[in-house]
């Protein structure tokens, strides 16, 4: 007869399987919801997931939320509270639908596993970190150094994030001959590129300002002045020293993306503007698509440019409106309601050329001038 121990790893092993080939989950997320899934085994002595109690469920959140509140090595942040126990109710859900467990374990069970509201909304509210405006990324390139090639590298960097708007990980493992300056994309080869998901995708340019492409244009004109071929790295380890006195050059790849966030470190206090991860730069860039967007198609296609499927991602997770910015639009959505006319002077702009719109600006600039 085998042991709850040995029915609990052949289960196990089976979860894991369908979160790698049925879910496509990342092995690293498949590695913490297991260490979650074992921490709640060992909590219960390692009775068998089937005779598993409400009690057993509730004695474990007691004492994972009595932790919420301790320092040091002991204490948890309420956000890993909350996706242990989300990750468990995933668990205990999926083990209600297979055979030998149908029975044994009901929604009374594993909703026993929801987490407590007041830990959820402190989770949530330690999610909302520093996103840097527009102009703090600009007035950070203008406080970095540029002498050398390690620092044009860095500020390259900088802007690199706040153009294309991908991850440090895609970043840090883009060639070359992934950056097209004639058609201002990028391509996210999957096969070269970490992205997240393993999703190949072309990266348009964000309309960030040629001050900005101009700084990533230089990089690149800098790289390819040094002979570094298509396959070499867009952002190669630092210092350059095989560039001195060589007429070929093999460029390495940075193995992380520490870097990166030791050059935001820096550029960040000499511009002082608080620290931020380099993943704050996608909610700039979210944050400025509200300005970018004209119509619900412009949205779609800024949502998309950021690897979202659904509009909805890129509101919920990156674009927050701040309070008074949303008082504001309220207030033009007010204007625009008592004069409907205006609708349709925005509505034909889209559709003319833009000449004709900069006509257009022109014209209404000039009426505004003579208020």
């Amino acid at each position: 007869m085998t042991s709850s121990i040995e029915n609990n790893a052949s289960i196990v092993y089976l979860y894991q399987g369908e979160l790698r080939h049925g879910k496509g989950f990342h092995p690293k997320t498949v590695n913490d919801i297991l260490r979650h899934i074992w921490q709640f085994e060992a909590h219960t002595g390692s009775v068998d997931f089937r005779s598993v109690t409400r009690k057993m469920v509730e004695d474990f959140k007691d004492e994972l939320v009595s932790r919420a509140d301790k320092a040091g090595k002991e204490g948890l942040s309420a956000s890993t509270i909350v996706h242990t126990f989300g990750n468990l109710k995933a668990f205990f859900t999926w083990l209600s639908g297979q055979d030998g467990y149908r029975r044994a374990i009901s929604a009374q069970l594993y909703n026993h596993f929801n987490s407590p509201r007041h830990l959820v909304e402190l989770a949530g509210a330690a999610a909302q970190k520093f996103v840097p405006s527009a102009e703090q990324l600009r007035l950070m390139l203008g406080e970095m150094p540029a002498n050398l090639p390690a620092q044009r590298r860095d500020r390259a960097m900088l802007a690199a994030l706040f153009l294309f708007g991908v991850r440090d990980g895609a970043l840090i493992s883009l060639r070359l001959k992934h950056v097209d300056i004639d058609r201002k994309q990028v391509f996210q080869d999957a096969r070269e590129v970490k992205t997240k998901f393993s999703k190949t995708s072309i990266v348009d340019w964000f309309p960030i300002g040629d001050d900005i492409e101009r700084i990533v244009i230089d990089w690149i004109a800098e790289l390819k002045a040094m002979d570094a071929g298509e396959d070499a790295p867009l952002f190669p380890t630092a210092p350059f020293k095989p560039w001195i006195g060589r007429h070929s050059i093999e460029l390495e790849f940075l193995t992380t993306a520490a870097p990166v966030r030791q050059v935001l470190r820096k550029a960040a206090a000499a511009a002082g503007v608080p620290y931020f991860k380099p993943h704050a730069i996608r909610s700039t860039v979210a944050k400025l698509c509200d300005e970018w967007a004209s119509s619900l198609r412009d949205m779609k296609a800024l949502s998309q440019n950021l690897g979202h499927e659904q509009v909805s991602t890129t509101s919920k997770y990156y674009g927050d409106v701040e309070p008074h910015v949303k008082q504001e639009l309220f207030r033009k959505m007010r204007d625009k309601q008592r004069n409907p006319g205006a609708r349709d002077i925005g509505d034909l702009a889209e559709r003319v050329d833009l000449d004709t719109q900069d006509m257009v600006r022109k014209i209404l600039q000039m009426a505004l001038d003579k208020k």
